[in-house]
């Protein structure tokens, strides 16, 4: 097994990679949705683990669920100490079991919001929303906030139906809607504001930029610690005023600039437009 640090990063209940050693009985887990490559997960997130870690006294283990289903139930059972959550799969798990205490949410550029990006290869004739109609599209995971969710909106939005769309498919993160989409496998596709400009120079280009959505959250488990969920909390809030920020939050992105505080009222907006969506469901085309 190759060695990477001081933790593991674990799918679906089996280690992944990395780590010199297991986590002890007093260690926390890690919780992430699979919205990037694991192995991408892991490189991203390290160094807040890594400081998490030294704030709190206790080792950290990542674990990157198989599917988004799979780790919305995680959470919901109580089965991770910390996690990661974007804001349609966090309505979606308070609906289901609850609201669980809040750590803090992502400051984008500033705010405490972002915004999706849908978008077509450099070459591509289609310039707006409306000549989709009628074009194969590539969506991330079914569940996904940015790049399924709201995308579905914004075509309802200037009247096209997923029905008017010649195909959909629902892949498993953002970079294989990219590489969708730059092969010529699909017209259009969605994906962050984030995950589109690290991609933007290799041929793609924006048609339309979603309205601003709350940003990606932490939760924890119900039961964890009181005094370790503030002290969680604290590293959080604090790590903008320190120098380790300048490598911890490039490395998870360019444009993240801390973590701020959180409340589940944040996401009402959010869930008027999961109302309009309504119900997903997969459907492919030859």
């Amino acid at each position: 097994m190759l060695k990477y640090g001081r933790y593991l990063v674990i799918i679906g209940g089996i280690i992944l990679s990395f780590g010199g050693h297991a986590s002890s009985e007093e260690g926390l887990t890690f919780g992430f949705l699979p919205y990037l490559a694991p192995s991408e997960l892991f490189n991203k997130y390290t160094p807040l683990v890594d400081y998490l870690s030294a704030e709190v006294g206790h080792s950290i283990v990542i674990k990157v669920a198989k599917t988004y289903e799979e780790h919305i139930e995680r959470i919901g059972k109580d089965q991770l100490d910390i996690a990661f959550l974007g804001g349609a799969p966090y309505v979606k798990m308070v609906g289901r079991y609850g609201q669980k205490p809040l750590l803090a949410r992502y400051e984008i550029r500033n705010e405490p919001s972002f915004h999706g990006v849908i978008f077509v290869a450099d070459k591509s004739p289609l310039q707006n929303l409306s000549d989709l109609a009628g074009k194969r599209f590539a969506f991330g995971a079914m569940d996904s906030t940015l790049t399924t969710l709201v995308p579905i909106y914004m075509l309802k939005q200037v009247g096209i139906e997923l029905s008017e769309l010649a195909g959909y498919e629902f892949l498993k993160n953002q970079q294989n809607v990219v590489f969708g989409v730059l092969l010529g496998d699909y017209a259009a596709g969605s994906s962050a504001l984030e995950v589109f400009e690290e991609y933007r120079q290799k041929g793609i280009r924006s048609v339309a930029v979603s309205p601003p959505v709350s940003t990606h959250l932490l939760v924890t488990r119900q039961t964890l610690s009181p005094a370790l969920i503030e002290k969680l909390r604290a590293a959080l809030y604090g790590l903008k005023g320190k120098a380790a920020k300048d490598t911890i939050l490039p490395a998870i992105s360019h444009d993240l600039t801390g973590f701020v505080k959180v409340q589940d009222t944040d996401y009402d907006s959010l869930r008027t437009i999961l109302k309009e969506v309504g119900v997903v469901k997969p459907k492919t085309s030859e």
